[in-house]
């Protein structure tokens, strides 16, 4: 049974030993508001708990992965009228969430892997960067991180992620500008495969055939041992960042500079970046 953050813009299903969750509201280009995501780390949590899984795999559908946060959602938060603190507001509505989300990404113990058929935009595409393994579907994918542009820094540990796998140079320059990781700069660094492909349905069937031919001379039990041991060296830099990005963030919030930029895009006053 999902929990009270079920979403009908996320559908998953389970394959042997692939625990699949599916990113299915292409008309948004599946943009995610908060209880999706909360909803993003349930799967994940239920994919944890099951022994008969050792691989978490991400798909989409249409023309994007996700667009990022559901504009909508975060201007409905700063309508929400309220007796607390802004302070208040913000830390259970952006940080506790942001933290939980990423923590859950971060720590998950079964091979996380994410199958780009387009464009992932914010903490969508933080938590692509977290994933062990990434296919695009062909190379007009890319990851926007655009936290300059709508006053915020950055998040979902990208603060860690983005230099260990991009390096210092382009990190700093997509993170500073809220330039557009274009393919060039992802392949062999963050995607390791490119499918060469056009359809989003096919894509995703590829990746789970190849996945499964793949596992065919494998032990499993022995992958979530590997895992654990290739990512020790920086998994608490992971949670270093997690926390440090959000509590840089919040003063953001409290003054209200990415609700209005959110506002704006929501009523077209200003042009996103995708």
């Amino acid at each position: 049974m999902a929990g009270d953050n079920s979403s009908e813009r996320i559908k998953y299903f389970v394959d042997g030993p692939f625990f699949v969750i599916r990113l299915c509201d292409p008309g948004s280009l599946n943009a995610l508001n908060g209880n999706d995501y909360l909803y993003l780390a349930e799967l994940l949590e239920k994919s944890e708990r099951n022994s008969d899984v050792y691989f978490t795999v991400l798909q989409s559908s249409g023309r994007f992965f996700s667009s990022g946060a559901d504009f909508q959602s975060i201007s409905k938060a700063q309508e929400t009228k309220t007796s607390e603190p802004e302070l208040n507001k913000w830390l259970a509505y952006f940080v506790s969430r942001n933290v939980y989300v990423t923590d859950m990404f971060a720590r998950h113990s079964k091979i996380l892997i994410c199958c780009m058929n387009g464009p992932a935009i914010g903490l969508s595409a933080a938590l692509c960067a977290l994933c062990d393994i990434v296919y695009s579907m062909n190379d007009k994918v890319y990851l926007l991180f655009p936290f300059s542009s709508i006053g915020l820094v950055t998040e979902g540990a990208t603060s860690v992620t983005l230099p260990m796998k991009l390096g210092s140079s382009w990190t700093f320059e997509s993170l500073l500008f809220s330039s557009p990781i274009r393919f060039d700069k992802l392949d062999g660094t963050i995607v390791a495969k490119n499918y060469e492909m056009d359809n989003v349905e096919k894509f995703n069937d590829a990746v789970l055939e190849e996945l499964k031919s793949k596992i065919k001379p494998l032990y499993l039990p022995t992958l979530p041992d590997i895992k654990k041991l290739l990512r020790e060296r920086y998994s608490q830099e992971l949670s270093r960042a997690n926390s440090v990005e959000v509590n840089d963030a919040i003063k953001y919030w409290v003054r209200g500079i990415p609700q209005r930029s959110f506002k704006q895009l929501s009523q077209k006053q200003r042009k996103h970046k995708l």
